[in-house]
């Protein structure tokens, strides 16, 4: 019989932009309430220092005050308070009408994803989930090199065969540089991904050179905030992490963890989950998340779904062993008295690390496709199988280039102003990513989605512009093209040489003559009468004629010429009467 254990997480909170500090009373706690977290999250270019009256106002108390946690939160531009329970529905009311606001969530609570049964079925060192994924088979082609792995979790100890695996890290529970695993969890998990292996002693972990890269984000009881997993998350991706492994479980949706995976993402980092053990097809999440490789668990020495895994083949991926799993303790012992898809998660992030390593050209796209399209089928509660270390080591991905094209503007155009850039793309295999516009050999913009198009504003500039093009496929091959105008952004001259006088009565066919230049040439010349076209020339020595009868009593007469790039410049009115 096991014992499921929902060890707990909690959110953590910033501060908030300014809110009008009569949209809401002061906030008094009751005796003995329990306070809630809240998480902010601004709108881009949002100001989101709070002034210590606002927040006094509201009743909020800042958390998370550290320049270390500030900082993981910043990319995502979050920010968190503390408020009594019983005002938390109207200061989010307040907050969500400030204008700069994009949302507001309680920093929702999360459990590490594990089930401890309470007996041990599993002697010591014997590792049956090795051979199930095809560890061995891996190996013959590479036992890993130091590839990073970031463990959010409770920390990591460096002991047993996790001696010299462990670099850098730090505590977002504490916001203190210790890493210390006060919890076993992270320990056991780490264990699975890069224990050492062939050194005669205790286990083997997947990459026996990886290196982990310990994120403490839980405390002793395995407790924790949503907003400590993000920092964890964005730290992780900044300092150099491939892969992220989490093997924990939010109560629900997360906005600000969802912003940290997406930015995971954008740094190239592949986000390995935990499924959860609820047995249940709801979604869990992190695991949920897009561009999340979500992994459930199997029962021992079984590819049969373990009973207590959620499952779903619209949002698990991958399964891997998950019941009576061997891992190390934080006192450097190994046991098997761990079950969950906390430790299947891992088993899956140690293979991407083993892939990393065989190709270490491989960006995250390609170890997920490749994760995925090597896996053996194994039923209809996942998507694409388990996990086959053996076979993913040898996939190939995507070698080809995406092609691209700009049909606009033409090379040589003369133009002005904002300027309008068009790019057709295609992709044969994992499709264009983003598309980035370089303007005289300095990057400008990046647009994700298609149809890719781009807007440049050549204000200030004349002369040659140079765009470039860039084209990035999912796994990362790229492709360029360049075209060129001719900023133009200086008016034409234009004078009237030959015309009535202002204020003259006029009748039958009038004359007017004028005079037009630019440097990159007169496109034409008009002649307005009441602000309509009524003649135009574009041979220069430019007449216009119009026939007095034909117009009003009272005619404003305006000449205006444009140049070959499109910009104008207008004569001064004159009057006439008929």
């Amino acid at each position: 019989m096991k014992k499921h254990v929902a060890r707990r997480l909690v959110v953590g909170a910033l501060s908030i932009g300014v809110i009008a500090a009569s949209a809401v009373a002061p906030t008094v706690a009751t005796a003995g309430e329990a306070p809630v977290r809240l998480i902010i999250g601004f709108k881009a270019g949002a100001d989101t220092t709070a002034s210590a009256h606002t927040a006094s106002a509201l009743g909020a108390k800042f958390t998370n005050l550290a320049a270390e946690a500030k900082a993981a939160l910043a990319p995502l531009g979050v920010q968190t308070i503390e408020v009594p329970a019983s005002r938390q529905a109207a200061v989010a009311a307040v907050l969500r009408r400030d204008p700069s606001v994009a949302y507001v969530e309680v920093d929702g609570k999360a459990h590490v994803a594990d089930v401890v049964p309470n007996d041990p079925e599993y002697t010591n060192g014997n590792q049956p989930e090795a051979d199930q994924v095809k560890w061995p088979t891996a190996w013959s082609k590479t036992t890993g090199s130091a590839i990073k792995i970031a463990v959010v979790d409770t920390g990591v100890a460096k002991v047993g065969d996790l001696t010299g695996a462990v670099a850098g890290g730090y505590n977002y529970w504490a916001n203190t540089g210790n890493t210390t695993d006060d919890n076993g969890h992270g320990t056991a998990v780490s264990s699975l991904i890069a224990a050492r292996g062939n050194n005669g002693a205790g286990m083997a972990g997947a990459c026996w050179s990886c290196t982990i890269i310990p994120v403490k984000v839980l405390n002793a009881d395995g407790m924790g905030y949503a907003s400590d997993i993000a920092k964890g998350i964005t730290y992780a991706s900044n300092v150099g992490a491939q892969i992220i492994n989490l093997s924990i479980g939010l109560d629900g949706y997360s906005q600000v963890v969802a912003d940290a995976v997406k930015y995971a993402n954008s740094k190239g980092v592949l986000v390995v989950a935990a499924a959860g053990n609820e047995n249940t097809g709801a979604k869990m999440y992190p695991a949920a998340l897009p561009d999340v490789v979500s992994v459930g668990a199997t029962s021992y020495r079984s590819d049969s779904r373990v009973y207590f895994s959620n499952y779903g083949d619209s949002w698990v991926d991958l399964a891997a062993p998950g019941e009576y799993v061997t891992t190390m303790a934080t006192n450097g012992t190994y046991n098997s008295d761990y079950s969950g898809t906390s430790f299947s998660s891992p088993i899956v992030a140690g293979v991407a690390g083993l892939i990393k390593s065989a190709h270490p050209d491989y960006n995250s796209w390609s170890l997920q496709q490749v994760l995925f399209s090597s896996a053996r089928k194994i039923g209809t509660w996942n998507k694409y199988g388990m996990v086959n270390a053996g076979a993913a080591v040898n996939r190939g991905t995507d070698r080809g280039k995406p092609t691209i094209s700009i049909p606009s503007p033409g090379n040589g155009w003369r133009m002005h102003g904002k300027v309008t850039i068009k790019a057709t793309t295609g992709d044969d295999w994992s499709g264009v990513k983003y598309v980035d516009l370089y303007v005289n050999g300095t990057w400008v913009a990046r647009d994700n989605a298609a149809p890719h198009q781009f807007t440049y504003d050549t204000k200030g500039k004349n002369g040659k512009v140079t765009f470039l093009l860039k084209a990035t496929d999912r796994a990362g091959n790229q492709t360029s093209t360049t075209k060129w105008i001719t900023a133009d952004n200086i008016t034409p001259s234009v004078s009237i040489t030959s015309a009535p006088k202002n204020k003259a009565k006029v009748k039958g066919t009038v004359t007017v003559k004028a005079n037009a230049s630019d440097k990159n040439g007169i496109k034409k010349v008009e002649l307005l009468i009441n602000g309509k076209v009524k003649a135009t020339d574009t041979t220069s020595g430019y007449v216009l004629k119009f026939k007095a009868a034909s117009q009003p009593k009272t005619m404003k007469m305006q000449i205006r010429a444009y140049d070959n790039a499109g910009n104008v410049k207008y004569v001064a009115t004159r009057t006439y009467t008929r």
